[in-house]
């Protein structure tokens, strides 16, 4: 009897992520290359990135951690709030409510679009560093962790940020934006963490971003902060926490 429950509780995970990936590959095929994703996702984040730098007598090499988790934050919360309000706009978002899925496996599907997006775009600067700045990886623990959980975290986060009530995706947007840009310098993206005043290191402790820098900067052979434990667990419950969030947001707002 109990081999049998467990089976089938296998059976109804394995048949849950196929459909969160039926949405995921719906999104990657439609959403990737629309340019308000590509625009605020990857060309935003580098320009204000070397805008930041140019001018500052700084080691380029020390800033790469800054600007990879700058390109994953940015990237990976644009996915889901463009795709969301843009089907609630052209209400195919109904065709999901109607489909045999749950709302956490929409839910789901969503944030794996976002992640897998994040996470190859943030690829990119990472190369650049490495093959043309001379960077070095030398945890490739806190690295890998940090891309694979700061791009989910991340992903969730933009999933949240479009259960605004908005119906369209310049308004979320602008919702998006309010929440991103203080974040982005309350993070240790442009200034590490450590280096920061003491005020500034307490404020970190509460964005999610602070934990995935964290992870770059140890990862790429500078000084953290927080510790990998303290980072991985952060950014796992932040994750944990805003997905359910988001889930019960969307059911409250189509009921």
């Amino acid at each position: 009897m109990n081999d049998t429950a467990a089976e089938a509780g296998r059976l109804a995970v394995w048949v849950g992520l196929r459909k969160a990936w039926a949405v995921s590959s719906k999104d990657m095929r439609i959403y990737y290359f629309q340019p308000a994703v590509l625009i605020f996702g990857l060309v935003f984040p580098v320009a204000i990135f070397f805008a930041f730098m140019i001018g500052r007598d700084v080691d380029a090499v020390s800033l790469f951690p800054g600007l990879i988790a700058l390109t994953l934050f940015f990237s990976t919360t644009t996915v889901a709030p463009f795709s969301v309000p843009w089907e609630k706009m052209n209400r195919t978002f109904e065709r999901l409510l109607f489909a045999p899925l749950s709302m956490s496996e929409a839910v789901l599907g969503k944030v794996i679009s976002a992640f897998l997006f994040g996470l190859v775009v943030s690829i990119f600067p990472l190369l650049i560093g490495i093959i043309f700045f001379g960077s070095s990886i030398e945890d490739w623990a806190a690295l890998v962790l940090g891309l694979f959980l700061g791009s989910l975290c991340m992903a969730t986060m933009g999933m949240l940020v479009s259960t605004v009530r908005a119906d369209t995706p310049p308004k979320v947007m602008m919702v998006l934006n309010v929440v991103r840009l203080p974040l982005m310098f309350m993070s240790g993206i442009f200034i590490a963490i450590p280096t920061l005043p003491y005020y500034g290191r307490v404020i970190a402790w509460f964005s999610p971003v602070s934990y995935c820098t964290d992870l770059f900067y140890r990862g790429l052979g500078f000084r953290d902060y927080f510790g990998l434990l303290t980072s991985v667990l952060m950014l796992i419950a932040f994750t944990a926490a805003m997905f359910f969030a988001s889930v019960l947001r969307m059911r409250a707002w189509n009921r």
